[in-house]
């Protein structure tokens, strides 16, 4: 397992990330975006990413710039990860990070299953999502906006505030599935912008 947490506020993010650290924590990334493009508009600049092995440092947090334009997105790792692919994956300017497993048979041996899903979405699009053999919950960056997505299988939650986390908290919803999502951070919305099926649900039970 990993984990995905996202929020303006520097100790909602603590709290989100504590919360989420029986998920693992061999390793971490904390990246900052500072929204931008006048009002209303949903382009986000990328200004700060860390990476490194082991548990997110709390005090790593609070050195990030006090912005309330400056929204945080952390990613910690499960044990089971090779440490060496530390989210998010990178294509070109774009961004994956990525909660979930894609099942090895679908991909070349020795490949990140992070860093293919990404070129997957980047060479044939959103559609490509429906093709995808696993679990995933994400967040991407690309062209300066910032999507949301989980196929049925995958956790991701939210609130009114935009805070995100793989793990339920309270007064959060569960993110649809099935759908990509454009989030706007100027007015704290979320945008459906593709469709896709989740490709095997070993847990779906069919309507009587």
């Amino acid at each position: 397992m990993c984990a995905i947490t996202g929020s303006f506020n520097k100790e909602k993010l603590k709290e989100l990330y504590k919360l989420n650290a029986y998920r693992g924590e061999m390793s971490y990334s904390l990246a900052t975006f500072t929204a931008s493009g006048g009002e209303g508009a949903s382009e986000m600049q990328l200004s700060i990413l860390m990476q490194n092995d082991g548990p997110m440092p709390e005090e790593l947090v609070d050195t990030l710039p006090r912005n309330e334009n400056c929204y945080i997105i952390a990613h910690s790792q499960a044990p089971t990860t090779d440490t060496k692919n530390i989210h998010p994956a990178v294509y070109g300017s774009t961004m994956l990070w990525h909660n979930g497993i894609i099942k090895q048979k679908t991909i070349p041996e020795e490949t990140w299953d992070t860093q293919w899903l990404l070129e997957q979405i980047v060479y044939y699009g959103w559609s490509s999502l429906s093709r995808i053999d696993g679990t995933f919950a994400c967040i991407m960056y690309n062209n300066n906006e910032i999507y949301v997505f989980r196929n049925e299988i995958s956790p991701l939650f939210y609130d009114d505030e935009l805070n995100f986390s793989s793990t339920k908290f309270e007064g959060s919803k569960s993110l649809e599935p099935n759908k990509v999502f454009r989030v706007n951070f100027n007015y704290k919305q979320l945008s459906p912008v593709a469709f896709f099926e989740t490709f095997e649900n070993p847990y779906y039970i069919p309507e009587v």
